[in-house]
């Protein structure tokens, strides 16, 4: 349940001077954008009260419509128990306020926070998504929204991967739910939480964004050493695009390295990229001593640069190598970050040669390169699975349980696979491997089915796998080539 989970300290994403740049990157690239309400990160500190109170109108223009008069009586004397911290009594009111104006966005929020004073974080949340949905514009319901959302984030239950199963048990029924077979999309409040195969994809701030959608004119193609990264944190918003990647084995709040690609949606306007390294230098500077901070290379649009930080008693020793790139309308941010103290720079050379070889690509070509590398992943993906597969059938083989082995192959094959054939072939089991077997994968569609050619080790045709339902079934069977 959500309440234990909020009673869980909070852990931060980033270790401090992550957080600090972080939020100075949103803070410089976005202001600009008065419009927008500011997103607040799990990495940075709430509204403060000045602020709120200066952009905050007034409770009543808040609301959806004019609030009765029966219910305004009861939003006061509960917000009158609120500040006495008689929790029960702020409830009881509230729930009042809100059955007479159940469109009332400022009363859901106050009703929230009777509920979390009185340690009811479920129904405390549900009434803080009602009112964000009820009026984006309310600050103070805004802000209370974020807070639940950014501990619960620090918990590492919005982390790439994570079931859907433990999302909804954690922030209980959604508010809206758009199903597309293997794809889901759940919204809460104005987060949408987007699922493929029943695993986190990808968040969405919702606020802010244009009728048609987020477009983008370019954007920056790279590449990661294969099977050592994996994407820890995926968020778009109306100002922001952010992937974050960190080692097999790592999780975003407990890294080693950190590889991050970020886009700043319209920067480009105002900033540029070198104006944006200065930025992150003199915020470096005045946090932090002993401060290092190398300029590799510099241009207007185009800047690569090394800034490291001693261990002291608030944060770990950092090292990161930048490079920050001026697109047609945004800026683009790649880093890799690493903890420790570290002699030598040299160990940087490797990631500092990726940084130069990433490129700037029109959209079109971008999203090409992106299908090239998604199906790359896909058939190294496949291949390991194959060989996983294969162990499996040589384990059923020697077992004869031919009944188990037929859910492996498409339905036409399946009358081939008898105990008579397993017994034919186990004499020659000892002498495969699956890895020899299994060399590499080739993903093709052919219409609208798609197939997955699987070739040995002497570049041979194996087998072709079939997609149906999202599941992969063998065209032929593999093992009666064995006893021809």
């Amino acid at each position: 349940m959500m309440h234990s989970l909020i009673a869980k300290p909070l852990v931060a994403k980033y270790c401090l001077p992550q957080a600090l740049i972080r939020s100075f990157l949103l803070i410089c690239l976005t202001v600009p954008f008065a419009s927008q309400a500011k997103f607040v990160r799990a990495d940075e500190p709430p509204a403060d009260s000045t602020e709120q109170k200066k952009e905050q109108p007034s409770q009543e223009k808040q609301g959806k419509q004019e609030p009765p008069t029966e219910a305004h009586e009861h939003f006061k004397a509960g917000t009158g128990s609120i500040k006495l911290k008689e929790w029960k009594n702020a409830v009881s009111e509230l729930e009042q306020a809100v059955k007479l104006a159940p469109g009332n966005s400022v009363y859901h929020h106050a009703l929230g926070v009777a509920y979390m004073g009185s340690k009811k974080a479920n129904a405390g949340w549900y009434h803080f998504r009602q009112a964000v949905r009820l009026d984006p514009k309310n600050v103070a319901a805004s802000v209370d929204f974020m807070k639940t959302w950014k501990l619960l984030d620090a918990q590492g239950l919005f982390n790439i991967g994570k079931s859907l199963k433990k999302v909804a048990q954690t922030l209980g029924k959604p508010d809206q739910v758009v199903d597309q077979g293997t794809r889901l999309r759940l919204v809460y409040g104005f987060m949408s939480l987007n699922f493929i195969n029943g695993r986190l994809f990808s968040i969405l701030d919702m606020r802010n964004l244009p009728p048609k959608g987020l477009t983008t004119t370019d954007g920056i193609a790279f590449t990661l050493p294969e099977n050592k990264w994996v994407v820890a944190y995926r968020f778009l918003a109306a100002n922001q695009g952010n992937t974050e990647y960190v080692k097999q084995g790592e999780s975003i709040q407990s890294w080693t390295e950190l590889f991050s690609s970020q886009r700043f949606i319209g920067a480009a306007r105002n900033k540029t990229a070198a104006e944006v390294m200065k930025g992150i230098q003199q915020q470096l500077e005045s946090r932090f001593k002993n401060v290092s901070f190398d300029v590799l290379s510099e241009t207007e649009k185009d800047v690569l640069f090394i800034w490291s930080i001693d261990q002291s008693d608030d944060h770990v020793a950092q090292q990161e190598v930048a490079r920050i790139v001026q697109g047609e309308h945004d800026i683009h941010r790649l880093a890799y970050t690493r903890k420790g103290t570290f002699e030598e720079t040299e160990t940087l050379a490797p990631w500092i040669e990726k940084l130069k070889q990433a490129k700037l690509l029109p959209a079109k070509e971008l999203r090409e390169y992106h299908k090239k590398q998604q199906r790359k992943i896909q058939e190294n993906q496949l291949r390991d699975i194959s060989r996983q597969i294969l162990t499996k059938q040589i384990e059923l083989i020697r077992k004869k349980e031919s009944e188990e082995l037929k859910l492996f192959y498409i339905e036409k094959v399946r009358k081939n696979i008898t105990a008579e054939l397993l017994e034919k072939v186990i004499p020659f089991l000892d002498k495969l491997s699956p890895e020899e077997m299994v060399d590499h994968v080739k993903i093709e569609t052919e219409g609208k089915t798609v197939k997955a050619k699987i070739f040995d080790k002497q570049g041979e045709l194996f087998t072709t796998l079939v997609q149906t339902e999202g599941r992969w079934f063998a065209e032929t069977i593999w093992f009666e080539a064995l006893v021809k």
